[in-house]
């Protein structure tokens, strides 16, 4: 069998291709950090007392668990990284119930990359700061049972591809700023107990693709707002201890995936019932201290799912409801604060496990 010889020319062209090959692949190997985010990652551990550990490397970030399949979740306090490509970035950063204090630091405006910030549960003050704004890949963001102060930041509705926000349990103030309304991709928020006043902005019926809104325990001002019903992927709404007005919109007909809802404490209502029909998917349903009148309508016992009902503290009158019985999977009764007479049945459902009946004025049972 004869040789085949290569030229000399071409067997270097060869080797030099190899080389490069083998530098792009060794490139892809040791992606390291961004430096830039090294040292902020570093700074902010100095000022949040965080010592380096498996969770938390400081010498580089993005090593270890960083860079692992491991859920955030699991990390405590944590980082996760994206290096697909020849830098590292930090992407989700996770501070829980640590009891960490201060102002939140400059220094995360620099981590650009972050889609998943939970700072959640701890001591944090001052204001929400409007750099975070910049930090337009978030997805989620949670500052929620801290002690922020001040007003809720326009700049937080430059973050477009937000999924999740979260400020709730705050010593906040002020209005929610109009520019939330531009968060169209967010399907949960929640704002309760959060310090804010005024109006719901009528920017928010931008907000359709909503699952989950807790907005209870604030100063919100104003009627319940008609393009609530236009959220119509929402599966819990809570809307308790609020000076807002009824009625409660008819438009509420169209929230048929709700399998929560609870509003409370309307400051004037005349509220008809009949948007009940359609929530057949309802397990809770609250609706304490509204001053609805009438009877009990008996729609209200066809919700076969219902495990959770509260109509206490309204003006409902006439009979007990017998064919509440008749509700298998109930748990939780509250009538109490009516006007009802007459006789309670017998035996109510055998899932029944607390039946308040405080000042229903009726008899038996």
């Amino acid at each position: 069998m004869s040789k085949i010889e290569v030229p000399a020319s071409s067997f270097c062209f060869l080797c030099i291709v190899y080389s490069i090959g083998c530098l792009l692949q060794a490139a892809q190997v040791i992606a390291v950090t961004d430096p830039i985010e090294v040292a902020a990652v570093r700074s902010l551990s100095a000022k949040w007392s965080i010592d380096s550990s498996a969770t938390w490397n400081l010498t580089d970030p993005c090593s270890g668990l960083a860079n692992s399949t491991t859920d955030i979740q699991t990390l405590n306090p944590g980082i996760k990284c994206d290096c697909s490509e020849t830098l590292c970035h930090v992407t989700q950063m996770r501070i829980y119930a640590l009891d960490k204090t201060g102002e939140l630091p400059e220094e995360l405006a620099n981590l650009t990359y972050l889609f998943d910030l939970n700072l959640a549960q701890n001591y944090f003050y001052g204001r929400i700061p409007a750099f975070l704004g910049n930090l337009t890949k978030m997805q989620y963001l949670s500052l929620g049972i801290n002690n922020f102060s001040g007003p809720v930041p326009k700049e937080l509705g430059n973050l477009r591809n937000l999924i999740s926000l979260s400020f709730s349990s705050n010593n906040l103030n002020g209005t929610l700023p109009l520019e939330l309304g531009n968060l169209t991709q967010l399907e949960q928020m929640y704002i309760n107990s959060a310090g804010v006043t005024g109006e719901i902005p009528s920017t928010f019926r931008n907000l359709q693709k909503l699952k989950k809104a807790w907005a209870f325990d604030n100063l919100f001002s104003g009627a319940i707002p008609e393009f609530i019903g236009n959220w119509t992927d929402l599966t819990d709404l809570r809307i308790q201890g609020t000076p807002l007005k009824g009625p409660i919109p008819s438009s509420f007909s169209n929230l048929t995936s709700l399998t929560t809802l609870r509003i409370s404490d309307l400051t004037s209502s005349v509220t008809s019932l009949t948007f009940l029909q359609s929530l057949k998917k309802l397990t809770q349903l609250v609706l304490r201290n509204n001053k609805i009148s009438g009877e009990i309508p008996s729609y209200v016992a066809e919700l076969s799912k219902l495990q959770h009902l509260d109509l206490s503290f309204n003006n409902f009158t006439g009979e007990f409801l017998t064919s509440l019985q008749n509700l298998s999977s109930l748990n939780f009764l509250f009538l109490g604060n009516n006007n009802l007479s007459g006789m309670l049945p017998s035996q109510m459902s055998s899932n029944l496990t607390y039946f308040e009946k405080v000042s229903m004025l009726v008899d038996g049972y």
